[in-house]
């Protein structure tokens, strides 16, 4: 059975701590690559889902490993669409910025990352509080029609 042919999402709902963002990175990793996406697809579509979460546990839960993230993977419409639900401090999307790729130091990049790795974005401020992340790549034979 393929990720396709499942009857509905998967939803793994993991504590907002940085030892289980390799849980999430080996769950993107896999269902992308069942999908057929292309390895270096793969690689930038696991390092956009972990700065988004990487971003959850800094900002939103200010580094608090007791609350949790909700990661959900679905395929509808010619897309995956990998969704990033915190519960934490809400923030108007448009104050979501990298900074300037000119600056050169760490951090601030994952932004671009997330950007650079996906068809879409969407963000949501959902009854509860929190954020919820939409990322939406095409599936291959998509990409390819759409070029």
């Amino acid at each position: 059975m393929t990720f396709a042919n499942l009857k509905g999402p998967v939803i793994l709902d993991i504590p907002a701590d940085p030892p289980a963002m390799c849980i999430v990175r080996a769950l993107v990793d896999t269902i992308s690559a069942r999908i057929g996406f292309e390895p270096a697809q793969a690689d930038r579509l696991v390092l956009a889902v972990d700065e988004a979460c990487t971003n959850v546990i800094r900002h939103a839960y200010k580094n608090k490993g007791d609350e949790r993230i909700v990661v959900t993977f679905s395929i509808g419409a010619g897309s995956l669409v990998i969704s990033v639900r915190d519960f934490g401090i809400g923030a108007a999307p448009e104050t979501f910025r990298g900074r300037d790729l000119n600056d050169i130091r760490p951090g601030g990049l994952g932004t671009h990352f997330i950007t650079s790795a996906v068809d879409r974005i969407e963000y949501d401020n959902p009854p509860g509080g929190g954020v919820l992340l939409k990322l939406t790549k095409f599936l291959p034979e998509e990409e390819k029609e759409r070029n």
